[in-house]
């Protein structure tokens, strides 16, 4: 459910010119890809500065929404340095100083400045740092001085560390999943702000040592949905400024983790009191989600009475690179081949080799083509197939989904392959695939298949839930795998959920900002 953003305008008339700087630095990271995020994935989505951080600001994404409170504040808006880049490994440690070294540098030229607003991930490791928002914050705190305000927007999947809450002072996180509030919770975020440099607000946050995977729940039905929904009741009805209800993204595999809410109000004893009751009523949920799972069997045979019109869903979580997986796994092509089935399907993998090949030997040629496995051998399966180069495509396409709308996408040079029934997208790349763009693009239109696979944990759900006839969580092989405890998780503390049992766990006292402990 989408709450208006106008219930966050609260901020005070000054006659002072406020001076903000925005940025900010978003990678999703998965622990168990063996890639590591370099620049060219940054620069491949966004790498700005100056002028054009201000031109992306205009697409609706958190930025949008920080510069919406900027102008109502009548505040100037001082742009430093953007970064961006499609979930992955863990990010190239000199990626994040040349970041890093480009704010702080706004910073010093700008200063004095009233604030910083910050757009971050929160779920980002980099080749040093398993906290990496943590480790950017506190240096960019330690540039500004104690008096400045540091807002942060964060993903609803970020790993909120002690680290950050100390050295920001308003984090707000998404409140939708599929992710809807991008603009909302930037202009949550700097409206925050801007009352924060008028009258003190506290930012407390509890946490949880629990993981979910993150294709069983969503904000639009269901038990996380309830939460939500009395959280906000609950908000209004104490007239609570902002929460934030975070599930960490579940493949980060961290020496401090779990699941958190932030709260953030005048009042710090309400602010605590709010935050350890969504906790203890969030800890709560780990017995009404639970995974289930079909098997690619399961779901091809169901497929195959698939006479609806509208396509099946086989949702291939694992491998998604929305995720941070590989998306390069034909584990369920090969069953589909294996059975011979005669299914009209739709399917995708990142495999740069085999769109190469396609590419040298041309629209209508056929060749042996060896799909899969070319980047986690390990976890994805390959096959070998003699295919029909049905297309090829340079791999630019505009997303349709609310979050990204019209946003500018590439895959990188890719082509669809025919094999039987089968049509196969194969890439350079993969990223925000459960867009219908992402097939329609190429020629694939999902309405004219009985399956279609789709690498994606639950950002898909708002666009296809209204075209798919039945959807089918999959047990599948990957990186972004749905069953946490087959994962080779090494750093955990515990005790944590789903590791170890949480029966006796009683939620700790929370823990506050730099600011409301200065107060």
């Amino acid at each position: 459910m989408l709450h208006s953003i106008a219930r966050h305008k609260t901020f005070s008339e000054d006659t002072h010119l406020k001076k903000v700087i925005i940025g900010g630095f978003r990678q999703e990271s998965n622990s168990f890809n063996p890639t590591i995020t370099t620049m060219d994935w940054f620069i491949d989505t966004a790498f700005l500065e100056g002028e054009d951080i201000l031109k992306h600001a205009q697409m609706p994404t958190e930025l949008k929404g920080m510069m919406q409170a900027v102008c109502e504040a009548g505040a100037t808006a001082i742009p430093s340095c953007f970064a961006m880049a499609q979930s992955g490994g863990k990010v190239d440690q000199p990626v994040v100083d040349r970041v890093l070294d480009r704010i702080l540098q706004c910073i010093e030229e700008n200063l004095p400045v009233d604030g910083i607003f910050l757009s971050l991930h929160g779920a980002t490791q980099s080749t040093e740092y398993d906290d990496c928002c943590g480790y950017m914050l506190e240096k960019v705190r330690n540039a500004l001085g104690d008096i400045p305000v540091i807002a942060v927007t964060t993903d609803l999947h970020a790993n909120i560390t002690e680290r950050m809450v100390y050295h920001a002072d308003v984090i707000c996180g998404y409140q939708t999943y599929p992710h809807l509030d991008l603009v909302q919770t930037g202009y949550r975020a700097a409206s925050l702000a801007f009352n924060c440099m008028e009258t003190p607000l506290h930012m407390v946050m509890t946490r949880i040592p629990m993981i979910m995977s993150a294709s069983i729940y969503t904000t639009t039905s269901g038990p996380f949905a309830e939460l939500m929904e009395y959280a906000f009741k609950k908000q209004a009805e104490e007239k609570i400024r902002d929460f934030s209800i975070y599930q960490m993204q579940p493949w980060l595999d961290t020496g401090e983790g779990g699941s958190a809410v932030i709260v953030i109000d005048s009042d710090i004893q309400k602010a605590k009191s709010f935050a350890a009751e969504l906790s203890s009523r969030q800890l709560e949920l780990r017995h009404s989600i639970q995974t289930s799972l079909y098997s690619i069997d399961e779901v091809i045979e169901e497929a195959e009475k698939n006479h609806s019109g509208k396509p099946y869903i086989l949702v291939d979580s694992a491998d998604s690179p929305n995720a941070g997986a590989t998306g390069d796994s034909a584990a369920v092509l090969k069953e589909i081949l294996e059975k011979k089935s005669a299914l009209k399907t739709a399917f995708s993998l990142v495999d740069s080799e085999a769109a190469d090949l396609a590419h040298r030997i041309g629209v209508a040629n056929r060749a042996t083509f060896s799909l899969g496995g070319t980047i986690d051998p390990e976890r994805s399966p390959k096959v070998v197939v003699n295919a029909y180069v049905k297309s090829l495509h340079d791999g630019n396409f505009s997303l349709e989904t609310p979050a990204y709308a019209g946003l500018s996408k590439s895959l990188g040079k890719c082509a669809v392959l025919q094999v039987g029934n089968i049509d196969i997208l194969v890439c350079k790349r993969m990223g925000l695939n459960g867009d219908p763009q992402f097939y329609r693009s190429f020629g694939i239109d999902p309405l004219f298949y009985q399956l279609v696979v789709i690498k994606a944990n639950t950002s898909f759900r708002a666009q296809y839930h209204e075209i798919a006839a039945r959807i089918f969580e999959t047990d599948t092989p990957g990186a972004a795998g749905a069953k946490l405890t087959s994962l080779p998780f090494q750093h955990l503390p515990h005790p944590f959920y789903p590791f170890d049992s949480l029966d006796d766990y009683v939620i700790k006292p929370p823990i506050v900002s730099r600011r409301s402990s200065l107060h």
